[in-house]
This record gives C-alpha cells, sequence and structure tokens, in this order.
C-alpha cells in the first residue's frame, strides 16, 4: 500500500495530481479548505479507481490547523509522496494590498510547505523511500512588480527545494519544484488576473502533473512543464534581474490598472 498526500487537492494542479495518483494506485489523502468539493472529489475516486480517499479539511494559514495536517503526515508510514500545493498571489501594487492577507500568502506559499516538507522527511528517509513535490511557478526565475510578494515566495520555494535535494542525496528520497507557466486553474481568477488577452495559451493541469512525475522519476529537481515555458525560463535565466523586472513592469502595471478601474 503506498499513500500520496495533495494539499490544494480541490481544483487545478492539485487535482489533477490526485486524479492521476490514484488512477496509478495510490491512496490518496486530499487537503484542503473547501469540504464539499473535496468530499465530492473523493467520491469520484472511490469509484472510479477503488482507492482510498480520506479528505482532510484544513486551512494551512491557521496553525492549529497546519499542525493537524503535519502530525498526519509524521504518523503515516505508508506515505510514499507529498504534494505541497496550495498556494495562491495577489496582484496590485505592495502598498495598496492588504497586508493580512499578503501575510496569509506568505504563510500559506511559504511557511505551510516548509513545514509539512520538514514532517515527510524523517520517515521517507527512514523507509528509505518517497518523493516531495512542491509546486512552484515560473515566475520564481524573475521578481515580478505588482506580484512581488507572490513571485518572492516562490522564488523561495525553488531555493529551498534546490537545498533539499542536495541534502537528500543518497538516502533513497526525492524532491522537486515543479514550475508551471500560465495553467487552466482558478489561480488568476483569485489572483484577479484577467487572462483573456494572455499572450499564452497556458497549459491544462493534467499535462503539468504528466511532467512533473516524469522529471521525478529522473530526479530532475527543477520541472518547467512545456517547451515554450522552458525556453522562457532558459532565457530569463540568462538575461539580467534588471532588465527582466523593468520588462515586466509596464504589463503587470496595465493589468494592475484594469483591476482597479470601477
Amino acid at each position: 500500500m503506498k499513500r500520496a498526500v495533495i494539499t490544494g487537492a480541490s481544483s487545478g494542479i492539485g487535482k489533477a495530481f490526485a486524479e492521476r495518483l490514484a488512477r496509478d494506485g495510490y491512496d490518496v489523502v486530499l487537503v484542503a479548505r473547501r469540504r464539499e468539493r473535496l468530499e465530492s472529489l473523493a467520491t469520484v475516486l472511490r469509484d472510479t479507481y477503488g482507492r482510498r480517499v480520506d479528505v482532510l479539511s484544513a486551512d494551512l494559514t491557521s496553525p492549529s490547523d497546519l499542525t493537524l495536517v503535519e502530525q498526519n503526515i509524521r504518523d503515516d508510514s505508508s506515505l510514499e509522496l507529498l504534494v505541497n500545493n496550495a498556494g495562491f498571489g495577489k496582484i496590485g501594487a505592495y502598498g495598496d494590498l492588504d497586508l493580512d492577507v499578503e501575510d496569509e500568502e506568505i504563510r500559506l506559499n511559504i511557511l505551510a510547505l516548509v513545514r509539512l516538507t520538514h514532517a515527510a522527511i524523517p520517515g521517507m528517509v527512514a523507509r528509505h523511500r518517497g518523493a516531495i513535490i512542491n509546486v512552484s511557478s515560473i515566475v520564481a526565475f524573475l521578481p515580478v512588480p505588482f506580484l512581488a510578494t507572490y513571485s518572492a515566495t516562490k522564488a523561495y520555494v525553488n531555493s529551498f527545494t534546490e537545498a533539499i535535494h542536495e541534502e537528500l542525496k543518497g538516502t533513497g528520497v526525492k524532491i522537486q519544484a515543479l514550475c508551471p507557466g500560465r495553467t487552466h486553474t482558478e489561480f488568476h481568477e483569485r489572483a484577479g488576473i484577467n487572462t483573456k488577452n494572455h499572450p499564452s495559451k497556458g497549459m491544462e493541469p493534467e499535462s503539468v502533473v504528466n511532467a512533473s512525475l516524469r522529471a521525478l522519476q529522473r530526479d530532475k529537481v527543477i520541472c518547467v512543464p512545456g517547451i515554450t515555458n522552458r525556453v522562457t525560463a532558459c532565457i530569463m535565466s540568462l538575461l539580467p534581474r534588471a532588465l527582466l523586472r523593468k520588462a515586466a513592469a509596464p504589463r503587470m502595471r496595465k493589468l494592475t490598472a484594469k483591476i482597479a478601474r470601477p
């Protein structure tokens, strides 16, 4: 028996991970705030794949809920895979944004991911097997004006994951930072970003998950799904950061201005 824990499992990439892993023979633990969505997904996965599916409704920005999920992970001797997918971002000039929301963003995108990773590693190392996928973003490769907190949290996720990857060498445990570009999920809507005229058509969550799991088999620590995204990431790694942020600023300022209009 092998089990996977997936945070942010109620929609988007998290839901796609749950569906793919259940199909691949994993029992899954679905973690998110929206219990109704989780229960609905759990029913489908049980009926379709015959797997055990547990629902853990939790707000990972809440210390008590986060502790509950940590303990669940720490006590799970069958845990083979942790997918830290939960996260969100908000567009806008940083000084105009709600500071409490920015605080929640940091707690979810960084603190929850760090604590759940810490909960998973000792048991996996003791069992000499297991893997962790930390869902990051292509914006981890550049500072994005008007999306400052989000891009900074994802830069943290990449740096953190790469460092842990070196620490885990020889243990049988893998870790990956998954850096998708635009994906057809609810992220942009929640962030306040209108994608109607977005230059990128985006990827389906299922394609992102497939790319991630293929890269995990090869123990590739940074996974950027999609050829266009990989080319973009490569270009961003070569150009000066000052040029990148200056190039990004006008478009992001324009998006912010549109949102601000009544």
